[in-house]
């Protein structure tokens, strides 16, 4: 099951951490000050609470390939970064690694693993960030190994000074890494179908004017994907069923996510499901979350 909407982020073009940032906290974050200024202060995110809950939290991050200063703050058990994942492949230019490698390395690292708690997981992909080239295939996961099967494509194609050259070229580019992300997304998403977990999909912020062209809003969809039972609970959000948002969907601004979400699955909500019967009371713990299992 699915349900789509659109979120308003606080950024564009870039620094994409001001968007993360107000996602998890629920505090509209558009500068540089005002992150400095949350990274330091009490505020609880998501992460967070979820670890207070009894969740093993995760950030798989393969942008990060230097120290990450203020991760502590984020309420991390786990942090995955490009070093951790095992990728020993060519970089894609800027992108250190495929997504579906990523996705891969979080499910070999986090969800395999048994016995251990529910996880909640932060996953930054990457592929659908500038330059746009070249864009990876989707090759069989069974055959991923440590990513070295990447490497004729790493190196094919045009080299972004070249790509950059033409703006509709760069629009293309855009497009397909978009594609490509959902695909893999997908596909991860149908790999997990025995013990289906929640998915969050949203894209951070939109592309710098010239790719967006024409787009004069700060919004950028979201997606739903997983247990028809969990699903229903966004029922009363107003977004659209499946995977395409309605244009007319109203945007909600990016910083009221965390406090609908705990609404949503928050103790409440759980007592409520549970009192419903007993094939809701086994999905009703609280804050269920991107990989819940």
């Amino acid at each position: 099951a699915a349900r789509s909407g659109w979120l308003t982020s606080t950024t564009r073009g870039g620094q994409s951490w001001l968007a993360h940032s107000t996602l998890l906290t629920g505090l509209r974050i558009a500068s540089d000050g005002r992150y400095r200024a949350l990274v330091a202060s009490p505020r609880r995110t998501l992460l967070g609470l979820a670890r207070e809950a009894g969740w093993h939290t995760a950030a798989v991050v393969p942008a990060i390939t230097l120290t990450w200063r203020e991760s502590g703050y984020f309420g991390y058990d786990t942090i995955l970064a490009a070093a951790d994942l095992g990728y020993r492949g060519k970089p894609f230019n800027w992108v250190t690694m495929p997504d579906q490698f990523t996705l891969a390395a979080f499910e070999r690292r986090l969800l395999d693993p048994h016995p251990r708690n529910p996880v909640f997981a932060e996953i930054a992909l990457i592929s659908s960030h500038a330059p746009w080239t070249p864009i990876p295939p989707v090759l069989p996961w069974e055959s991923l190994g440590d990513g070295a099967v990447f490497d004729p494509f790493a190196t094919a194609g045009d080299a972004p000074e070249v790509v950059w050259r033409d703006p509709d070229r760069v629009r293309e580019q855009f497009r397909l890494s978009l594609v490509y992300s959902l695909t893999v997304v997908g596909e991860f998403a149908a790999r997990r179908a025995a013990t289906p977990p929640l998915m969050i999909v949203l894209g951070d912020h939109q592309p710098t004017g010239f790719v967006a062209q024409g787009y004069g809003d700060d919004d950028v969809p979201v997606h739903v994907i997983g247990p028809p039972d969990l699903v229903a609970r966004f029922a009363d959000w107003g977004w659209t069923p499946g995977l395409v948002p309605a244009p007319a969907t109203p945007a909600m601004p990016m910083e009221d996510f965390r406090d609908r979400l705990l609404t949503t699955f928050g103790p409440q909500a759980a007592r409520q499901a549970a009192a419903a019967g007993p094939e809701i009371r086994a999905r009703a713990e609280p804050l269920p979350a991107p990989a819940q299992y």
